[in-house]
């Protein structure tokens, strides 16, 4: 499955376990399935299954359109059986096919690279106490490396907010954010000064939003957790900037 930034978003839905040509059209025919929709797809089933004892008792009832009532209300009854029957197998195999979509999911999540639009420390939620650093510049990033060094010595915990761009369902571009204390982000300086940062999550994974009845899930959302990864502009020799490039966890 490729990367589609499409695909890569806060909530995404699950898709359908693949088939082959004739089960595939079989599953959209005869269950009218276009996503794992399955409580939804047993509700309509059940909706059907009253249909022919209802025929039945109309043949019972009169006599003139007893053959044809009797023989609809059978029909009926093998259409319902036969997706009842193709429901469950196809539930099943979704069941199956979930793990490793998510799988497939999270694999392309964690090799994404998402632009950083913004980054922001502050040491509390107290509104425009914030300091906002611009990660494409060498001096700022340097600043910023500075910070995060005298929190970690001094055992501080100011927050750091980082906006991102991702796509929404329409695939437009949309903002996303992620906290982490500052003492906890790592800092790539290997950009050059100017070029837009990027950030990723090499432990982020889609989970499953859960469904009643343990039911296949319709809907994935994202969980950030773990490092976030920040690929900044890169300090040079600048003073007070001493060390490797690429920071410590």
């Amino acid at each position: 499955m490729s990367d589609e930034p499409g695909l890569l978003r806060p909530e995404v839905p699950v898709a359908l376990a693949p088939l082959q040509r004739f089960p595939h059209l079989l599953r959209c025919r005869a269950t009218g399935l276009t996503g794992p929709e399955f409580a939804r797809a047993q509700r309509v089933t059940v909706a059907w299954a009253v249909l022919p004892p209802a025929v039945t008792l109309i043949g019972l009832l009169v006599p003139a359109v007893r053959t044809a009532a009797l023989g609809g209300a059978a029909l009926l009854g093998l259409l319902v059986l036969t997706r009842a029957v193709l429901l469950m197998v196809f539930e099943r195999r979704q069941q199956r096919y979930e793990p490793r979509w998510l799988a497939e999911r999270t694999a392309a999540l964690r090799r994404h690279e998402f632009p950083v639009l913004r980054c922001s420390v502050r040491y509390d939620e107290t509104p425009g106490l914030a300091r906002v650093y611009d990660l494409t510049n060498g001096d700022q990033v340097g600043r910023l490396l500075d910070r995060r060094a005298r929190e970690r010595a001094a055992g501080t915990h100011a927050r750091a907010t980082l906006e991102f761009v991702c796509a929404t369902r329409e695939r437009v571009s949309a903002v996303a954010e992620v906290r982490r204390e500052l003492a906890e982000l790592e800092l790539l300086t290997v950009r050059p000064d100017g070029a837009p940062a990027r950030v990723s999550f090499p432990q982020a994974r889609y989970l499953p939003l859960p469904e009643p009845g343990r039911r296949p899930a319709r809907r994935a959302y994202w969980a950030l957790s773990g490092p976030v990864l920040v690929v900044a502009a890169g300090v040079g020799e600048r003073a007070g900037a001493a060390g490797p490039a690429v920071s410590a966890r």
